[in-house]
């Protein structure tokens, strides 16, 4: 055998005995030995090249796995197993959006996130990923979602047609901030060129997407996670937040203890187990319109118009079972 089919022999070997580190570890040295065809003494010239190239391993007897310590072509991240499973929870959550579509690139992500790990892991975190997606998205959103995301990133100013259900739709030129999901639904964060404010779009509205060539940097002083401050649901407002409360019936009082709904929230325990709910909030609305799907088990208690708002849309749900 020649020089160089010695030398790519040698590298095809090396190639197949990194990819076996890398989506088997559990292969003991003598098991790599035997599905390369090597001696042991083949087995670690390769290894002292592998060296030189940037991957380094070493068998933990204690592990019972393959300890790939350095890698130059793939780092590998120094996560604890904590923080491995809440990435793969994370990502099976995608399947929970409007927009599903993104749940094959998660699953894909986990995958990658997954080769290497022990084999206890993997059967965990395969039945999460399995499961059936909630919804199926649509698939104009395959278009719009990448289209979205390079512009957010690229810092491109874009033209969006926009139809709120129910109205006819809308042509506005944007600079997108931040895309970001809330109940299951994306939304992007961006300033409107024609209304000169930055607007919270909701991405399924959105029909199209075009680049208008033009590059933006002036952020305008925006702040995601302080624009979102006094948010307790989607809306994201500038005015000053209200003082907001809500009792809840002590048969419901178990759940509302359960739920972290904002950073300002204060609950106050009373005699007979009901449960007073406090916040600030700068979209009061959205308050109540949680509150509802408590049923009967709820009243507001102030503002006095909310509490009005409360009235009024109890009385009108009261009328229309009138008309049965």
């Amino acid at each position: 055998m020649d020089k160089d089919s010695q030398k790519l022999q040698q590298l095809q070997r090396i190639l197949l005995l990194y990819q076996l580190v890398k989506t088997k570890p559990e292969m003991s040295s003598k098991a790599l030995q035997k599905e390369l065809g090597i001696g042991k003494s083949t087995y670690n010239r390769d290894r002292e090249f592998m060296k030189k190239l940037g991957v380094s391993f070493e068998y933990d007897k204690a592990k019972k796995r393959q300890d790939l310590t350095k890698d130059a072509f793939l780092p590998i991240p120094d996560l604890s197993l904590d923080e491995r499973l809440a990435i793969i929870l994370a990502l099976s959550q995608l399947g929970e959006l409007q927009e599903s579509f993104l749940a094959k690139h998660a699953r894909a992500a986990a995958a990658k996130l997954m080769a290497g790990q022990e084999k206890s892991f993997c059967d965990v975190c395969k039945a999460l990923l399995e499961q059936d997606l909630a919804h199926k998205g649509h698939p104009r959103q395959e278009r719009i979602v990448p289209d979205l995301l390079n512009a957010t990133i690229n810092r491109r100013r874009i033209r969006i047609s926009y139809c709120k259900p129910g109205q006819p739709a809308e042509d506005y030129e944007v600079e997108p901030y931040q895309v970001f999901v809330v109940d299951g639904f994306l939304y992007l964060d961006g300033y409107c060129i024609e209304r000169k404010e930055i607007r919270c779009f909701k991405v399924c509205r959105i029909r199209s997407v075009r680049d208008l060539g033009l590059t933006f940097s002036n952020l305008r002083e925006y702040d995601f996670a302080r624009r979102r401050t006094n948010v307790f649901g989607i809306y994201a407002s500038d005015q000053e937040p209200e003082h907001v409360k809500v009792w809840f019936a002590a048969e419901i009082a178990p759940f509302i203890r359960e739920e972290s709904r904002h950073a300002s929230q204060k609950l106050t325990e009373n005699s007979d187990g009901s449960l007073l709910f406090e916040v600030d909030v700068a979209e009061p609305e959205e308050v109540l319109w949680w509150a509802l799907r408590w049923g009967g088990n709820f009243e507001i208690i102030e503002p006095q118009w909310l509490r009005d708002e409360a009235i009024k849309t109890i009385r009108k749900m009261a009328q229309r079972y009138k008309k049965q």
